[in-house]
């Protein structure tokens, strides 16, 4: 009995995560826009799920800063302004200079090449005129850096909202010197990664965040 409550358990949280991977995804492709008010209702129906799963990915991506859940009323998108993106830059600065810092001190020679791979790959997608594919490559730059600081802890508070910002960098784009600047900045910032200067390598992201939401907020 155990046995078969536990497998309807994982069960129930393996549909929880397919839901809540598809609502990412239609958030990230544009298909749901913040403001709107999502149903569990509707969601169940488009999912072909019972309401548990749903709720339960609702209440993940709640957790992900992204929905705010309303007690038997369902969720809504949050809705994203400017005051949004300059609040959730404060914060990503502030975590990603220290995780960049951490970094430029635990990193070894195979996680360097890791880097320096992720950095060429988002130069390569700068050639891809869909922005989606660039903001997938830099995430993956990105998650390499955060992966060897070795603080997860962090990486987790670094998650809320993200999905929001990269949704409105796959709508609106980059400026037109923008693209060609994350390319320069990368590259300052894996090298002094590579020189274990921890100290440059935290400024240097912290500028990189700082444009990126300048740009961002021109965007708007």
């Amino acid at each position: 009995m155990a046995a078969n409550r536990r497998g309807g358990e994982a069960i129930g949280a393996t549909t929880a995560m397919r839901v809540a991977a598809e609502l990412r995804r239609r958030i990230l492709a544009g298909e749901i826009q913040p403001g709107r008010r999502l149903k569990i209702d509707e969601i169940a129906a488009d999912c072909e799920v019972s309401h548990m799963p749903v709720r339960d990915a609702l209440h993940e991506l709640s957790r992900e800063g992204i929905l705010d859940v309303m007690p038997h009323r369902g969720a809504t998108i949050r809705a994203v302004d400017a005051t949004f993106v300059r609040n959730l830059y404060d914060v990503r600065a502030a975590l990603e200079g220290m995780l960049t810092e951490r970094c430029a001190e635990r990193i070894d020679a195979a996680g360097l090449a890791e880097l320096r791979a992720r950095a060429v790959d988002y130069e390569q997608a700068c050639r891809e005129p869909d922005p989606a594919v660039r903001v997938a490559a830099n995430r993956a730059l990105h998650d390499a850096i955060n992966r060897h600081a070795a603080n997860p802890d962090a990486v987790g508070m670094l998650a809320q909202g993200r999905l929001l910002v990269e949704a409105l960098r796959t709508r609106f784009g980059f400026g037109a010197q923008r693209t060609a600047a994350i390319v320069a900045e990368h590259r300052r910032l894996i090298a002094a990664i590579a020189k274990r200067d921890a100290a440059r390598a935290g400024a240097i992201a912290r500028d990189h965040c700082t444009r990126a939401r300048d740009d961002l907020l021109a965007r708007l």
